[in-house]
C-alpha cells in the first residue's frame, strides 16, 4: 500500500504510461515503413490492446469516483475493438478500416469530454488531440475503400504518440505553474 501511495505522490504510473504510448505509436510508424510490407491486423489489435492496458494501469492512480468514470473508455474502447479485431481476423483492409475509424470517433469524442477538465477549465492539448483523433478518422472515410494497411498503422501511431504527449504536457504543465 505504501508503494501505490508513493506512485501516486511521485507520479510514475502516469509518466511511464506517457513514455509507453509514444514509443507504441513510434513502433506503429516505423515498423511498416522498415519493413517494407503492410501490416496485418493481428499487430493493429496488439497495438490497440497495448493501448487499453496502459490507460487501465493509469485507473489505479485516480482519486474519485468521478475522475475513475471519466478514464474508464479510454480503457474500454481500444480493448473492444482490439478484441473485435482479433475475433473477426481476416485479410480485408475494409473491415479494419471501418474499425478504426470507430475508434478514432470514439477516441476523439471521449478526449472532448476529458479536455474539460473540474473546474470547467478547456485543456487546449487535448482538445487538439481529439481534433487530430476526428480529423484521423475524416480521412479514413474519405478514402474508404482504398486505404492501405500501412497508412492505417500509421494513421494509429500518430493517435498513440498524441494520446501519450497529452498527459506529459500536462505533467508538465502542472510542475511549471508551481
Amino acid at each position: 500500500m505504501r508503494l501505490l501511495s508513493a506512485m501516486k505522490k511521485n507520479a510514475i504510473f502516469p509518466i511511464a504510461g506517457s513514455t509507453l504510448l509514444v514509443v507504441v505509436g513510434l513502433f506503429c510508424i516505423i515498423v511498416p515503413l522498415a519493413t517494407g510490407s503492410p501490416v496485418g491486423t493481428i499487430f493493429i489489435a496488439r497495438m490497440l490492446l497495448i493501448c487499453g492496458f496502459v490507460h487501465a494501469l493509469n485507473l489505479f492512480i485516480t482519486k474519485g469516483w468521478k475522475l475513475i468514470i471519466r478514464k474508464i473508455p479510454p480503457v474500454v474502447v481500444p480493448v473492444l475493438i482490439g478484441v473485435l479485431i482479433l475475433v473477426n481476423d481476416s485479410a480485408r483492409a475494409r473491415g479494419l478500416t471501418v474499425m478504426l475509424m470507430i475508434f478514432f470517433v470514439l477516441d476523439g469524442f471521449f478526449k472532448v469530454v476529458a479536455s474539460v477538465e473540474q473546474d470547467a477549465k478547456i485543456n487546449n492539448i487535448s482538445l487538439a488531440s481529439a481534433m487530430l483523433s476526428m480529423l484521423l478518422a475524416v480521412t479514413l472515410a474519405a478514402n474508404f475503400p482504398n486505404v492501405p494497411g500501412t497508412l492505417l498503422s500509421i494513421f494509429l501511431g500518430v493517435d498513440l504518440i498524441a494520446m501519450g504527449l497529452v498527459p506529459l504536457a500536462g505533467h508538465y504543465r502542472k510542475r511549471v505553474q508551481t
